[in-house]
């Protein structure tokens, strides 16, 4: 919420909020040392930007990218092994949002309240996510309006039925019945919420990443349940697999191939 919260803001009113802070600085310090910590900031600023370009391969907007082309394919979930046909497993998409209609964004009425209750469902998904069979989920913002007042979670799940068991657990119905005393209490239409559930068949999606760290479904892990990795969770802890192959393959150049319409996979692929 600290990115989206700063994010609501338009550059006038950022640079407004700046030129108050440095008044308020300015009647508290003596002037010759008023400007101080706008030269501190300004030069951690410069400094950070000079070294993350002179060393792109680490720095903050390098980190974890994977050069060249991958592509997410699910592992089965007893042996860890990729198979021969790409997208060969069902999957579940599921976007779940909030929008803020009140000038006033995350100050609005409500806001912290619909916060804390999207912070619970993510960290109950997060904490239990093989029981609801739930791979991967990341939060976006909308940009498409100058108010940047949408926040949207897209989460990735193995089959509707885990989905589902999500949706009747307390932390979510607790979200649900809070939204729906607030949404019926008279003016309180300045939050909105939506969710949309898309259920793909196998071979009817595919994935590409170029250059990119992992991403969306490419950044799922995958635990593993068969007989041989649950013989090594006992010694060594639980065994999780990352979805991501390399896309150089023959079988997985192309979009028909990803979705499993062109040539079979060859053994060794390349996994990351």
């Amino acid at each position: 919420m600290q990115g989206f919260f700063k994010d609501s803001f338009k550059l006038p009113t950022i640079l407004a909020l700046g030129a108050l802070l440095q008044t308020v600085v300015i009647t508290v310090l003596p002037a010759r040392y008023a400007l101080i910590p706008l030269i501190l900031l300004l030069g951690q600023a410069i400094i950070n930007t000079i070294l993350q370009a002179r060393t792109p391969k680490d720095n903050a907007f390098t980190l974890d990218v994977i050069p060249g082309r991958v592509t997410a394919q699910l592992p089965s979930r007893t042996s860890g092994a990729f198979g021969s046909k790409p997208a060969a497993q069902p999957l579940v998409v599921f976007h779940l949002g909030v929008r803020f209609n009140h000038p006033l964004g995350l100050l609005g009425p409500g806001a912290k309240e619909i916060g804390d209750h999207f912070t619970a469902m993510i960290k109950e998904l997060e904490n239990r996510r093989d029981e609801f069979g739930m791979l991967k989920l990341t939060t976006w913002r909308g940009v498409e309006r100058s108010s940047n007042n949408t926040l949207m979670t897209i989460a990735y799940f193995r089959d509707v039925a885990g989905l589902n068991k999500f949706a009747h657990d307390k932390v979510h119905r607790d979200g649900w019945d809070w939204y729906q005393r607030f949404a019926k209490k008279e003016g309180n239409s300045n939050i909105g919420i939506f969710h949309e559930t898309f259920v793909t068949r196998p071979g009817d999606y595919e994935t590409i990443y170029v250059d990119c760290p992992p991403t969306l479904l490419g950044a799922a892990n995958v635990k593993i349940n068969g007989d041989d990795a649950e013989k090594e969770s006992k010694a060594e802890g639980e065994t999780w697999v990352r979805p991501l192959v390399s896309a150089n393959h023959s079988a997985l150049r192309s979009q028909q191939g990803r979705m499993g319409t062109s040539l079979p996979f060859e053994a060794g692929m390349d996994m990351y």
